[in-house]
């Protein structure tokens, strides 16, 4: 939605698609709406799942939704920091206000720790 907003690319599939497209030694082109991001990015959101679940399972913390939103806001900021690090040491990372992307990166995982909470409720 914010990127709709803003009228920027903040899709987290769309953005790893263009940076595999823009590495130097990537012999084939792939579009930006091409599954492979997708598909890394929905890897990447099964691991923080099952980690937050492993998290509720081996700690006196219960899952509630404050602390779901504990867990996305934590899980937004290595979001960021990855996201930092892949841009930084990239070749020719894309032309986006970085700081926007940033936010709307926190929010989004806020909204998921949120979310995966939900889950854990309908499943128990």
């Amino acid at each position: 939605l914010y990127s709709e907003f803003k009228n920027e690319k903040f899709k987290e599939p769309q953005l790893i698609n263009i940076l595999i497209n823009r590495l130097p030694n990537v012999s084939s082109s792939i579009g930006k709406k091409n599954v492979l991001g997708w598909f890394i990015h929905y890897t990447i959101g099964f691991i923080f799942t099952c980690l937050f679940f492993v998290f509720w399972e081996f700690t006196d913390f219960s899952p509630s939704w404050l602390n779901g939103s504990i867990l996305g806001f934590i899980a937004g900021i290595i979001g960021i920091l990855s996201w930092k690090i892949g841009f930084y040491f990239h070749p020719n990372p894309p032309s986006i206000q970085f700081s926007h992307f940033y936010f709307q990166l926190l929010i989004a995982h806020i909204l998921f720790g949120v979310s995966s909470i939900g889950y854990l409720k309908f499943l128990t």
